[in-house]
């Protein structure tokens, strides 16, 4: 199991140009094979609806986020997961902006107007948690670094939409810490279980360059998050049991 273990490591974190197809088949294929009483993989599932600082007259969109954590049981009451979302998207809405190209025709046409602009990242977190006695519940903080892979934004104009890369708009990183609250379903997914997040992120940095957007605008969003553990049937069979931990 240790080598199986230190196999997943090195994929999960060595390797981050993975896709999130990938990622899954690795999770499929080995999570059951490294489940333990203290350790297990599990299949990260999130919607943010993210929001950027100080930009004028901004609407909040959903994105989503997609990965694998290692779970480690540290004692009765801690645990530790180191994750990795291969695909998150942040999206947002911005009402009043200006196409910025090349092209001063187009840049006339699409001048003043609304556009989408999705923001895609690989983002990789540390997540410590406490669960109380005799609770379901799981309190826990997080330092998150997130690395940009492409951005684009869909203009609105008289025209018609217009998609452009907005790339090199964006900083190529992106550091803040995350706030989580779980409820862990412990005979839920057929006694696998499920835990149910709800968490706030608050970036540190900004997101936008000068360019583009003038001004602070560090990145936040709220998320609603679903972890989806992979353990053995045994384990499994053990779950389904009374709970010993009541709500």
């Amino acid at each position: 199991m240790k080598k199986y273990s230190l196999f997943i490591f090195y994929l999960l974190f060595a390797i981050p140009q993975f896709t999130s197809a990938q990622a899954a088949i690795i999770a499929m294929i080995f999570g059951d094979k490294v489940a333990s009483e203290k350790f297990n993989l599990s299949m990260e599932i999130g919607v943010p609806f993210n929001s950027f600082s100080n930009v004028d007259d901004l609407k909040i969109q959903n994105g989503v986020n997609f990965g694998i954590a290692g779970n480690l049981k540290l004692s009765e009451n801690w645990y530790v997961s180191p994750t990795v979302y291969f695909l998150s998207k942040r999206t947002v809405l911005l009402k009043h902006t200006n196409l910025i190209s090349d092209d001063a025709y187009l840049n006339g046409l699409y001048s003043d107007t609304s556009a989408k602009m999705r923001v895609g990242y690989t983002d990789v977190h540390v997540l410590f948690a406490y669960q109380p006695n005799d609770s379901n519940f799981r309190f826990g903080l997080s330092p998150q670094v997130s690395f940009l892979g492409k951005a684009k934004s869909t203009y609105s104009g008289s025209e018609g939409e217009l998609e452009q890369s907005t790339t090199k708009f964006v900083n190529k990183t992106d550091y803040g810490v995350i706030a989580n609250v779980g409820y862990f379903l412990r005979s839920a997914h057929e006694g696998k279980g499920i835990i149910l997040n709800l968490r706030y992120y608050q970036g540190f940095t900004d997101v936008l360059k000068d360019n583009f957007a003038s001004g602070t605008n560090k990145s936040s969003y709220v998320a609603l998050h679903v972890s989806l553990p992979f353990l053995t049937d045994e384990l499994a069979a053990k779950n389904k049991k009374p709970e010993q931990i009541k709500d």
